[in-house]
């Protein structure tokens, strides 16, 4: 095989990989309602300050995905083919508890005027209090900083670094309680060591894939 068909197939598969997580994506306000079945909420997130600034990180969350998987996607596909693997893992994962144990955040009412509090206003308006346990944002901030640490790229601490800046930012911004953080963190990390043993079944069907492992 030439290294032009070895590259189709490693596109065609990052192709399939991505259909499958934006279809998965699409069912995400189909289960964002109610009725909450309970809720993960523990006296120590009643002592967890609002920060309004902290939006700021959580919104980079929906650059940072794309960005990385455009980046692994170019230079690294059996790196890309992993991430997707776990985000697929991740969310499948998570639709579970939102159809079968749905659960609510308790959002605080932001009365700012400043250019934060505006776009955390935003974020709520844009997000309904459900499919809170596990946290997505969480859960794909593991996934996202484990593949740049994977990577060995000399920017992958700092990606990661930024990576656990997100998930504070779920608490500090009151979109999730520790429970469902803890959960995200829980389910991604195994979601990520699953699919980076299961990435070179996929390279396997195709023996000149074979190359270093990611």
């Amino acid at each position: 095989m030439t290294t032009a068909d070895q590259r189709r197939r490693e596109t065609i598969t990052t192709v399939v990989l991505t259909a499958v997580l934006a279809a998965l994506f699409s069912l995400y306000p189909v289960l964002n309602h109610g009725p909450a079945r309970w809720s993960p909420r523990m006296p120590l997130d009643a002592h967890i300050p609002l920060w309004e600034p902290m939006v700021v990180p959580y919104v980079s969350a929906l650059l940072l995905g794309p960005a990385t998987l455009v980046y692994f996607a170019v230079k690294r596909p059996r790196l890309a083919h992993s991430a997707l693997l776990a985000g697929i893992m991740l969310l499948v994962t998570a639709f579970l508890f939102y159809v079968f144990a749905q659960t609510r955040m308790e959002r605080p009412e932001i009365t700012g005027d400043d250019p934060f509090s505006a776009l955390l206003r935003l974020v709520y308006g844009s997000d309904q209090a459900y499919n809170c346990f596990p946290s997505l944002h969480t859960g794909f901030s593991v996934v996202i900083g484990l593949h740049w640490l994977w990577s060995g790229h000399r920017a992958g601490r700092y990606a990661a670094a930024w990576c656990v800046l997100i998930m504070a930012s779920t608490l500090l911004v009151h979109q999730h309680y520790i429970a469902d953080l803890l959960a995200g963190l829980a389910v991604a990390g195994a979601a990520c060591l699953a699919a980076r043993r299961a990435e070179p079944l996929l390279a396997a069907r195709h023996p000149t894939l074979s190359h270093p492992p990611c």
